[in-house]
């Protein structure tokens, strides 16, 4: 399984908004989506505010492939979705929500149900 480097995962995490593109089923990608996204150690993880109803998440959940790009990093990615009962990650994704975007109003509403239900792992394909 490839890992995202330490100098990816920095300027990637420096960054408040990340670009996701979604494969679609006919292997096109046809629209970008800036979104948050969260560092856990060396891993990367995105919340679906609005759940399958949302643009990027249902597309997502079909294909888990796209491609992402924030802080000058651009790669194909698999997008592999966490389990709810999952606990220590999603505890830990929450904390690292509440964290970087303290001073957004929407800090909480990301770490809290029913948006914590809709966790990716943003992966590097190689």
């Amino acid at each position: 399984m490839s890992a995202w480097t330490p100098n990816e995962l920095d300027r990637i995490n420096a960054e408040t908004y990340f670009t996701v593109g979604v494969t679609l089923p006919d292997g096109t990608t046809p629209k970008t989506v800036n979104i948050w996204s969260v560092p856990v150690g060396d891993r990367i993880f995105i919340r679906s505010y609005n759940g399958t109803q949302g643009k990027w998440y249902g597309p997502a959940l079909k294909t888990g492939h796209g491609r992402i790009a924030a802080g000058g990093v651009e790669k194909n990615v698999r997008f592999v979705p966490v389990a709810t009962d999952d606990e220590e990650t999603n505890k830990a994704v929450d904390a690292s929500y509440r964290q970087k975007y303290a001073n957004s109003q929407y800090a909480v509403t990301m770490s809290t149900e029913p948006v914590r239900r809709n966790t990716l792992e943003v992966i590097p394909e190689d």
